[in-house]
């Protein structure tokens, strides 16, 4: 018989095969834009780098959530366009 095992966090559980952080090459690729436009999308406060020294990296959910409010703001926007 096996005991449940209890997490004594608040934490989620990390998938280690998941990237908590990418590089600026990495976001361009997920996002399915040129380099130039990530840094644009910096530079205009859209997306928030995540600084570690030198290195300029994107968490993963933010990149997730960038694309989310994108798709919701298209909907409501594209809603009454006709084709």
């Amino acid at each position: 018989m096996t005991t449940p095992t209890t997490i004594t966090n608040n934490h989620p559980q990390h998938d280690p095969a998941r990237p908590l952080l990418v590089d600026v090459a990495k976001a361009a690729t997920i996002l399915a834009i040129s380099r130039s436009s990530v840094y644009q999308l910096i530079w205009s406060d859209q997306l928030v780098p995540v600084r570690i020294g030198r290195s300029v990296r994107f968490s993963v959910a933010q990149l997730e959530q960038f694309v989310a409010d994108r798709i919701s703001e298209g909907g409501a926007q594209n809603h009454h366009r006709r084709i």
